[in-house]
């Protein structure tokens, strides 16, 4: 209940008005920018900007004249650039180059132990009659690897397990 001595200690209906007042002016109650506000804040500033490069170019011809040379090399570049990354997998040269790649590199995951599988396969029988059987097996594994991928039954990676292999090479596959 209120006594009389706290209905003098409380403020006028006026006063906590400007109050409150007051406090929903700060900063921190103030209501956040719309969208549609920032949208058109961005876009007076690029209109100002380009009011002031245009008045730039007005008063300076040659020098618009040779940045906007510039500006139209660099866009064309770019969108060279664009369509010949969409497209480069299509061009024939790209694909004979990535073939004769693919030939030139199949050996080696032999990692250096023979340039094709008839050296390999010697190799493997010369590591044999030294008693080194694991290096004979890996070398002939290696083999059998490169050759079912020169046949396109699977696709060789150091990474991969014999289960990978298996999983991978179809079971019509004639090899």
């Amino acid at each position: 209940m209120l006594t009389a001595t706290s209905l003098d200690s409380v403020p006028s209906p006026e006063t906590i008005r400007e109050v409150t007042r007051e406090i929903l002016e700060r900063a921190e109650f103030a209501e956040p920018a719309r969208w549609r506000e920032i949208l058109w804040n961005i876009f007076k500033a690029i209109t100002e900007w380009l009011d002031g490069l245009s008045a730039w170019s007005a008063a300076n011809p040659l020098l618009s004249r040779a940045l906007f040379i510039v500006a139209l090399i660099l866009l064309i570049a770019c969108l060279a650039h664009l369509l010949y990354l969409a497209l480069a997998d299509l061009l024939p040269s790209r694909q004979k180059q990535s073939t004769a790649q693919a030939r030139l590199s199949r050996w080696d995951i032999l990692e250096g132990a023979a340039t094709d599988w008839r050296e390999a396969l010697r190799l493997a029988r010369a590591m044999l009659q030294e008693g080194n059987v694991r290096r004979a097996v890996w070398i002939t594994h290696r083999v059998l690897l490169g050759l079912l991928d020169e046949q396109v039954a699977i696709k060789f990676a150091g990474w991969k397990t014999n289960s990978h292999y298996l999983r991978e090479c179809a079971q019509s596959h004639p090899w």
